[in-house]
This record gives C-alpha cells, structure tokens and sequence, in this order.
C-alpha cells in the first residue's frame, strides 16, 4: 500500500519568448487569451514574466529573459522561443520536494517571490531531464528551506 504523497495540480506552461510585450499581443489578438495582471519583472530570476489565460485553469507564463545572466536566455539561444516548463501548485513545497527528490528528480533551484498569489518556487529535472517548477501559494506549506 502506498502512502499518499503531495497533491501535484496543474498550474501553467511556461514559454520562453524574446519579446514580451509582442508575445502578450499575439496571445490575445490571435487566440483569445486574456492578460492575468500586468508584466512583473522577478529580480532573482532576471525576468519579466506575464499570465495569459485561455480559460479557467488554462494558462500560460510568458517569460522574457532581462540581459546575460538570466535564465532562460541560454534555451532562447539553444531552441529559440517556446515551451520552456511545466508547473504544478503543491500546498506544501518542502514536502513536494522531498517526495520528488526520492523518485530521482534533482533540485535546479529554490527562490521566494511574491508573484501570482505564490510565495515560494522551485524548479527540478525530471529523471528524463525535463524541467519543472512547483510553486506554493502565499500562506500555506511547510517552513523547511
């Protein structure tokens, strides 16, 4: 019998873009998504990102490197603009972590942000090298960093 672990809930697809203010026009003039709030530059990952919304539950991250250092400037370089990561909301990110870690996820790296409702991120490979980020809601989860 297998305890049950975490709750892993779909959030968003993250796309990787050049341009953000483009990218937010072609979404919404050609496919009908709506901005979810204004861009937001996150220091700590030298971004700016911005939700897209088709539907409840239906929703994208674009996400505009800011300069070198940033993070997703090397996967423009490599495979140009698009999907980048998936993202699941866990309650708990500590306790999310420690379960993907004992099925051989390795950690990339943790962050605090205050961003879309969340407080705390953290982004992992997969064993099949596929990243991904949970990230935990304002006011819920564990204390462990």
């Amino acid at each position: 019998m297998t305890t049950p672990g975490p709750a892993f809930r779909f959030h968003h697809v993250g796309i990787a873009v050049r341009d953000l203010e483009r990218s937010l026009r072609v979404y919404r003039e050609l496919f009908g998504f709506r901005a979810v709030g204004e861009p937001v530059e996150v220091p700590t990952e030298s971004v700016r990102v911005c939700f897209v919304e088709a539907a409840p539950g239906v929703r994208l991250e674009l996400i505009e490197g800011l300069g070198a250092e940033s993070r997703v400037e090397p996967v423009l370089e490599r495979q140009g603009p698009g999907p980048y990561h998936l993202c699941y909301e866990v309650d708990d990110l500590d306790a999310a972590l420690r379960t993907l870690r004992a099925g051989g996820c390795r950690p990339f790296r943790e962050f605090p942000s205050p961003t879309a409702g969340h407080s705390r991120f953290a982004f992992l490979y997969t064993p099949d090298l596929q990243l991904i980020e949970l990230c935990e809601p304002v006011g819920v989860g564990g204390s462990e960093t």
